[in-house]
């Protein structure tokens, strides 16, 4: 098996909806998709075929661009928004946790009436209480 390999990958959206992929590393490699994902998969086994890697070993390094620089920031501002949003998430649950504990353990409250004070659904509440 080889050992794992990382690959810049351009892919640019066409006027007729196409993913156009080029390969820093490897100029020859240029394939195309509808899907994004399934580019992927396709620029990983042709760059595996030119360079005789396991597919599995390959790294990606992605960009993207729509061919408009302006939406293409907003996408990005968009894609921060959300790793911002599931960064607080994570902490909201993180401070949920020992509250719900403490309603439901100490003060006897149920799943569900716990869930409507912190914000969650009760069943959320009850995977909380079970953790230590």
């Amino acid at each position: 098996m080889s050992t794992p390999s990382s690959f810049h990958v351009q892919a640019v959206l066409t006027t007729g909806g196409l993913w156009e992929a080029s390969v820093q590393e490897l100029p020859e490699v240029r394939p195309a998709h509808r899907s994004l994902s399934q580019l992927q998969t396709r620029v990983r086994a042709e760059i595996a075929k030119a360079r005789s890697l396991d597919p599995e070993a390959i790294d990606l390094k992605v960009t993207t661009s729509t061919g408009d620089s302006a939406f293409d920031a907003e996408i990005s501002q968009a894609r921060e928004l959300r790793a911002q949003a599931a960064e607080l998430e994570e902490k909201a649950r993180a401070a949920a946790v020992p509250l719900a504990q403490r309603l439901v353990r100490r003060h006897g409250v149920s799943t569900r009436d716990a869930g409507l004070l912190l914000g969650y659904s009760g069943s959320s509440v009850s995977g909380m209480t079970k953790s230590s």
